[in-house]
């Protein structure tokens, strides 16, 4: 069956590695009725794998009545939900369709780990659709890639080292390594195009400015994170150079989309990825939910991402023909994005429990100083040890218990703070906001 995975890559191989402008052309001119019925028969011929191979797909369908071999569009799977709970109580053989060859991690700062498992073909193949979004932001054949994501178990290294890999660019791709040393090494390898998370790349930002150090930046490309509009302002004010935003995550192996440089929104693959709107409101808000296209070893069908936006009307003037889709507005629950990964109030419960000198009244800001983001602890006292003391047995637990947060810590990619109130302070009403989101 013809896919709409195989014709992405057809264009591609077409294209030419080294030939972004051209790719851009032909997407823009690419009919979008036709990528609506390739997405539909992509959708169809993954709702019958999963219906045939997937132990947690057969019974879900059974339990529901959903025939696979009926299935034309997303309307006939409106029953079926997948949750990110049931993803991570799942055991893997019953959500596999075919053996697996990779395994990529969540952050794993919730205490909740997702795992996802793909082959080394699922990861090319996604990777080479990389190509896509760099001519959206205009790479040329001289541009030089820096790629500072985290290996770790998360996906982010790999996936971007194979980009690169793919797109017959010079780079390097340390992972997560000083900011300090990457500025060090910009006169030498002359870098256009930074692809790191925003918090790497606002401290690599805060030493360059510190060092007086400039260079021709073509594009930062960033993700995972949620980022203000402040922060990415002062990064590009000093650069002279956008900071393009991707959705993504370890659910979708890959990246659901990715920001132009009119910056409207996300343009959707929808190649690789069947994306809706569960529940709107009258605005058009409501939780995004994807249907993986390109996968055959672990598909996942309707999968509720937690994360609240809309699709955008209209059609981008920059010519590209995919659905666009708006900013996070926010999470359907607590959880929120930030320099530490996805936290939410257990997270930061666990940390805090037993240490001496404050109270079970607590809450957790996330806010900006300058470049920096900021996780400030703000704990009533119960008296007895100082705000010092406080600070460095937090600063202790998150070290011994969370390593990778610590070291993000010590890079200066964040700052803690503790603040210690009187008794009382806190709660205004019935019920404390555990954790906010302060930033601008």
């Amino acid at each position: 069956m013809l896919t709409l995975a195989r014709v992405a890559n057809a264009l591609l191989l077409h294209a030419g590695r080294l030939a972004p402008d051209r790719l851009h052309w032909m997407l823009r001119h690419l009919p979008s009725a036709g990528i609506a019925a390739l997405r539909r028969a992509a959708l169809r011929r993954t709702v019958r794998l999963v219906g045939r191979r997937s132990r947690f797909y057969r019974a879900k369908f059974a339990a529901l009545g959903i025939d696979p071999g009926r299935v034309r569009s997303l309307a006939d799977l409106r029953a079926c939900e997948t949750t990110p709970e049931e993803l991570r109580s799942t055991a893997p053989d019953d959500l596999l369709c075919a053996r697996p060859e990779l395994a990529i991690e969540s952050s794993g700062t919730t205490g909740r780990v997702t795992r996802v498992y793909l082959s080394h073909t699922e990861l090319e193949h996604s990777a080479r659709q990389g190509a896509i979004l760099l001519a959206m932001i205009g790479a040329s054949p001289e541009d030089r890639i820096l790629g500072a994501f985290d290996y770790a178990w998360g996906l982010g290294g790999i996936y971007t080292q194979r980009v690169g890999a793919h797109s017959g660019l010079f780079g390097a791709f340390p992972g997560l390594v000083e900011p300090g040393e990457a500025v060090q090494r910009l006169p030498e390898y002359r870098f256009t195009i930074v692809m790191g998370d925003p918090f790497w790349i606002a401290r690599f930002t805060e030493i360059a400015m510190a060092r007086g150090v400039r260079a021709p930046i073509k594009a930062f490309v960033s993700g995972a994170e949620r980022i203000t509009e402040g922060l990415r302002g002062l990064i590009e004010d000093y650069w002279r150079a956008p900071l393009y935003m991707t959705y993504a995550s370890t659910e979708l192996g890959a990246s659901l989309g990715a920001e132009c440089p009119r910056k409207a929104g996300y343009h959707l693959h929808e190649y690789d990825y069947a994306v809706e709107i569960l529940n709107p409101d009258a605005d058009g808000f409501g939780e995004v939910v994807f249907t993986t296209l390109a996968r055959s070893v672990m598909p996942l069908v309707r999968y509720r991402t937690g994360d609240v936006a809309r699709l955008l009307p209209g059609r981008c003037a920059c010519g590209l023909p995919f659905r666009r889709l708006s900013a996070i507005r926010g999470r359907r629950d607590e959880m929120i994005a930030c320099v530490w990964g996805d936290v939410y109030p257990e997270f930061f419960e666990d940390l805090l429990r037993g240490i001496d000198g404050i109270g079970d009244e607590w809450q957790v800001a996330v806010r900006e100083s300058g470049l920096r983001p900021v996780v400030e602890f703000r704990l009533e006292s119960t008296g007895g040890p100082s705000a010092s003391v406080v600070d460095a047995a937090i600063r202790a637990r998150v070290a011994e218990r969370h390593p990778a947060l610590w070291t993000k810590t010590q890079q200066r990619l964040c700052d803690i703070v503790v603040r210690l109130l009187p008794p009382g302070t806190l709660r205004s009403g019935r019920k404390i906001r555990r954790l906010v989101d302060e930033r601008r």
